[in-house]
């Protein structure tokens, strides 16, 4: 069991809250194995570093299933992960929690619909992490129309939020709890390794004794054959 307090413990968000983010970043991954195919570019203008969210981006691609539900929005005070499954891929955005969800999804199913353009049918070729790195250009390019000085767009996808049907099938979790989930997994996952393991060698010792068994009692009758044959010579020879 995680220490939920020490687990949610990150860096101050103050330079964030002094300046209007949409997005800290954001990553694709190939949704059957976690392998990372493209990465937004590092903002150098944060002073905040994100490498421990980076690294709990990839535990949640890591604890991707076919049971995942497509739409997740993950909370992992003070911020949030959200992200989207589609054609193979999980695209996920880190935001602050104050970000509006209908803005997030919108920006990731932008996201989603380029890359599929560009790259829809080489995802099961890639080899190597990151391999479309170069879509980062793409990402900051949608990026920049999502942020709070396109008005147009922005207001016209938070008008958007008020309405229960755009955001009635997504799902809300927490971080610890995702990560707690797939450990459990996981060790459920060992045991029954564990299981098969042991029926095997079960299997394996059980034949050995029935060989064993088989054995001796070929030698029995053996032995008493050969026991009948002695007393019949000697008493009647």
């Amino acid at each position: 069991m995680h220490d939920v307090a020490s687990f949610l413990t990150l860096p101050s968000l103050n330079y964030y809250r002094n300046k209007v983010t949409m997005a800290l970043f954001t990553l694709l991954a190939r949704a059957s194995d976690g392998l990372p195919l493209s990465a937004s570019i590092q903002d150098d203008d944060h002073s905040v570093d994100l490498s421990e969210y980076q690294t709990r981006a990839k535990k949640i691609f890591r604890r991707l299933s076919p049971q995942s539900p497509p739409r997740c929005s993950i909370n992992s005070e003070p911020l949030v992960f959200h992200y989207i499954i589609e054609g193979g891929v999980c695209y996920l955005v880190l935001c602050e929690s104050s970000y509006p969800p209908t803005l997030a999804f919108g920006y990731l199913e932008e996201v989603c619909q380029a890359f599929s353009d560009q790259h829809g049918l080489e995802i099961s070729k890639a080899t190597r992490p990151y391999h479309f790195i170069e879509f980062g250009t793409e990402i900051e390019k949608i990026k920049r129309t999502f942020s709070e000085s396109n008005s147009r767009k922005t207001n016209q996808l938070r008008g958007l939020s008020h309405n229960l049907q755009e955001v009635q099938h997504i799902m809300f979790d927490n971080i610890d709890a995702v990560i707690q989930r797939g450990e459990l997994i996981q060790n459920l996952s060992d045991q029954a390794n564990k299981l098969v393991d042991g029926s095997k060698r079960f299997r394996k010792e059980a034949r050995r004794l029935n060989l064993s068994t088989s054995m001796a009692a070929k030698l029995a009758i053996v032995a008493a054959i050969f026991i009948f044959i002695i007393f019949v010579r000697f008493w009647f020879f």
